[in-house]
């Protein structure tokens, strides 16, 4: 399923997002080739509100078509003990008029790899629920975090200032190495803290680029799962860094619908931003990741340089 538009709740130039609080939901798994409608409700169902719930939360974060099916069977038999709110179940056969989901506000599904969102404010664009930046609120109160560090840093000199002491740009990738070494077995969330230390670290163009080594070698999953955990927990405009990292991690291991999703993330947080613009155009023209993967082998050398 490749995703062609912009998601709407990204944004362009500031720390901002917008959330449209949705009427009604359609809930869809894809198995193989086969759609199957899983039923439909009224109210609050926009992401922020289903992350209020530990079955909304499994709904959003399942990985496979049968446990997001048995996430959105918990979701409306739970909400009918609740409340009245209207909801459609499949054994009552199909409720509307017409034979698609063009008038539900939301439309949540699955495949075989992941769950995905779209929403009819910004014709259907789609993207990976994980994706989904964190509440306004928490975005925010990021942003005033790496405000504060970008204040706090002097770009002007990035060289060591005593013998044998890493610059301050080793010191950046060494910390977001650090943290990709710890993925693997973190079960806590990134602190607000750690994350705006790693987004500050990442805006720095040579240690962004130097993380990119991490997609040839043995924790390339490990660095995929941060970048992924760091787009939707990072405000807009750093938002662009880990999403371009995505971008081109995923593309590199051959998945171009999480590439492309993680394209327009970072094309929304930062228009002109040129790893992001570069990405867009391998996977527009659908090119081998040949070059893709010569920047990754390449990057190995900018540590050095650090």
């Amino acid at each position: 399923m490749r995703t062609t538009t912009s998601p709407d709740d990204t944004t362009t130039d500031t720390h901002d997002t917008t959330t449209t609080p949705a009427a009604m939901a359609d809930f869809y798994a894809l198995h193989d080739t086969e759609l199957q409608w899983l039923g439909t409700l009224h109210g609050a169902t926009d992401p922020d509100s289903l992350r209020q719930t530990a079955t909304g939360r499994q709904l959003l974060n399942a990985t496979t078509p049968q446990a997001f099916t048995a996430a959105v069977t918990d979701l409306l038999h739970a909400s009918d003990e609740q409340d009245t709110r209207p909801r459609y179940l499949p054994t009552d056969g199909w409720p509307w008029p017409w034979h698609d989901y063009r008038h539900a506000d939301w439309v949540y599904l699955c495949d075989d790899t992941r769950a995905w969102v779209a929403t009819r404010t910004a014709r259907f664009p789609s993207t990976p629920t994980v994706l989904l930046p964190h509440p306004d609120d928490v975005l925010a109160r990021r942003a005033t975090l790496i405000d504060d560090l970008a204040t706090r840093t002097s770009t002007t000199d990035d060289h060591p200032t005593e013998p044998d002491t890493p610059s301050r740009r080793r010191s950046r990738f060494d910390l977001i190495h650090e943290h990709i070494l710890r993925t693997a077995d973190r079960t806590d969330p990134l602190t607000d803290t750690e994350i705006a230390a790693l987004a500050f670290a990442l805006t720095d163009p040579m240690v962004r680029d130097a993380a990119l080594s991490f997609a040839t070698g043995e924790h390339a999953h490990a660095a995929q799962t941060l970048w992924t955990q760091l787009t939707a927990a990072t405000p807009a405009p750093e938002r662009a860094e880990p999403a371009a990292l995505l971008a081109a991690f995923a593309y590199l291991h051959h998945d171009p619908d999480l590439a492309t999703a993680a394209t327009a993330h970072a094309l929304n947080a930062h228009p002109e931003h040129r790893l992001s613009r570069l990405i867009s155009e391998v996977i527009v023209t659908d090119l081998a990741p040949d070059h893709l993967l010569a920047m990754a082998h390449n990057s190995h050398n900018l540590i050095a340089e650090l």
